[in-house]
Parts: C-alpha cells; structure tokens; sequence
C-alpha cells in the first residue's frame, strides 16, 4: 500500500490519472494503512490538483488529507505558494459541497493569510455556508484541532471573521 505513495502521483499521471484515482478509490486507504503520512498528503494533494482528481477522488480522501494536514502538520511543507483556485471553482460549479469544505480547511492551513487566498474565501465560504450550515461547525472544529495540536499556530483572524459573518447569516436564514 505504501508504495503507491511512494512512487507518487506524476508516475500514475502517465498512464491514466482516471484509473489512478478508481484505484484509489478502490483502495479505501485510511490513515491505519500509512507507513508515511507526509508521502500520501503530497499523493492526495497532486491528486486532488487534477480535474481528474477534483471530480473522481472519494470525499473519503478530502478528509483524510484534512485528518493528516491537522493532525500531522504537513500543511506548510506542501506545495507551499501553489494554491490553485481553479479546485474551487470546479467544486462550487459541481455543487460538491463537502469536498470544498474539506479544500477550505486546507486552504486556511496550507496557505493562510495568503491575500489572493484571502478574496476567494471570503464569498466562497459564505455560499457554502448559505448551502451547508453545518459546515461552519465542522471548518471550525478543524480548525480548532489544528491549532491545538499545533499550538505555535493561531487560528487567523479573518478566518473567525468570516466564520462569524457565517453564524449571522445562518441565524438570520433560520429567523425568517
């Protein structure tokens, strides 16, 4: 299992990266299966930075990388300065409301404060929020997990702003 992460994405992309990502999926990977968690971040990444990977990845891998970027810190050693805002278009445009909560989360601690960043998320959050509700809670909650377990690393403050932005326009849809 573990050699696919090693081998890594870019040698799969030769031969098919639709069939990559159906033998991922396949898989089922989970966190219990890795031997180098920062090996299979940067897989899941590449991966995800392909239409193939956008479209076809299970949401199963959107979270894992969330579960790995928090929990084991390899947010700022991936792909720094390579945020690619294309992944939420195709994921607002596919209505693919979990899997862009998940690139959220790993937008805020990949490439926090980052001002290109900074305009994107702002609108984009506060649609999902509009779709999925529940999803402040859980961007939140990663959040919070992530600055607890990295505790030299602060939750942003326009993170909060928005996310507070976000519980005012839920509270008042649920008003009306």
């Amino acid at each position: 299992m573990d050699a696919i992460g090693h081998i890594g994405y870019q040698q799969f992309e030769q031969v098919g990266v639709e069939g990559f990502v159906r033998l991922l999926n396949d898989l089922e990977v989970c966190e219990e299966d890795m031997d180098t968690r920062h090996v299979w971040a940067d897989l899941i990444l590449d991966t995800i930075q392909s239409s193939e990977g956008i479209q076809h990845l299970s949401h199963s891998y959107w979270e894992l990388l969330v579960k790995l970027i928090v929990h084991w810190g390899w947010g700022y050693q991936l792909r720094a300065g390579m945020y690619n805002p294309h992944i939420i278009i195709s994921l607002q445009d596919a209505k693919e409301w979990d899997k862009l909560k998940c690139w959220i989360c790993i937008v805020w601690i990949v490439w926090p404060e980052d001002s290109e960043t900074q305009d994107d998320l702002e609108h984009v959050m506060l649609s999902l929020f509009h779709q999925q509700p529940a999803a402040l809670q859980k961007l939140e909650e990663w959040m919070k997990q992530w600055s607890q377990v990295h505790w030299w690393h602060k939750i942003p403050n326009s993170f909060q702003q928005i996310c507070k932005q976000g519980h005012d326009k839920v509270t008042q849809q649920n008003t009306l």
